[in-house]
């Protein structure tokens, strides 16, 4: 197959896995978050063909999410939202020394590496995630589901607290990044997905 036929072919298996993940019973952490694995095919699709299919990858979960997703278009927004700094950073950091000469995800199958590019693309995640639930999806939440004002909802779920509500929409974010960026690099290099899709032993 051709490099573009190719990354094509691998992006559809991909979609099929996040729309899998989707449909698949979601497991609770002690503090009664649900976890979800639908963007690891995004951030696997990264590592092992680069940011062009994770890419494509992730619009495509974006379209799956809006029909059997929670609370569309607002929960598919959301999600794309969270998983395009997972990987838009670490495509970045490729630039950057940490990169080495070739610019290949590769790179991050080194754990220090990879930890440095999780850090900041985790960081980045939990910002953007708390701007956009305080004024735009927790607004719309309140009053599509619960018939209150953002005000209303604000003071009964964080006692109007600010801290309180970005300590626990990061704290959300944070679990969920790791274990994204877990589960698909644990796969792509221990698992040694990339070294057998690159034709090493």
């Amino acid at each position: 197959m051709t490099s573009k036929t190719r990354i094509v072919a691998a992006a559809a298996v991909f979609i099929a896995l996040s729309a899998l993940f989707e449909l698949l019973p979601k497991p609770r952490v002690p503090w009664g978050m649900s976890i979800d694995f639908v963007a690891v095919p995004v951030l696997l699709a990264f590592f092992l063909f680069g940011v062009r299919c994770a890419l494509i990858v992730s619009f495509g979960m974006f379209i799956i999410l809006n029909f059997i997703g929670f609370f569309p278009p607002v929960g598919a927004i959301m999600k794309l939202a969270a998983t395009l700094p997972m990987f838009l950073i670490p495509a970045l950091l490729l630039y950057t020394p940490l990169g080495g000469k070739d610019r290949s995800p590769q790179v991050f199958s080194s754990p220090l590496k990879m930890l440095i590019a999780a850090a900041l693309a985790i960081t980045v995640r939990c910002i953007a995630m708390v701007i956009l639930n305080y004024y735009w999806a927790i607004p719309i939440f309140a009053t599509v589901f619960f018939g209150i004002s953002f005000e209303e909802f604000f003071e009964k779920q964080f006692g109007g607290a600010i801290w309180a509500f970005i300590w626990y929409v990061a704290s959300m974010n944070l679990t969920q990044g790791i274990i994204d960026v877990a589960v698909s690099w644990a796969v792509a290099f221990k698992g040694r997905l990339a070294s057998l899709l690159a034709g090493q032993p």
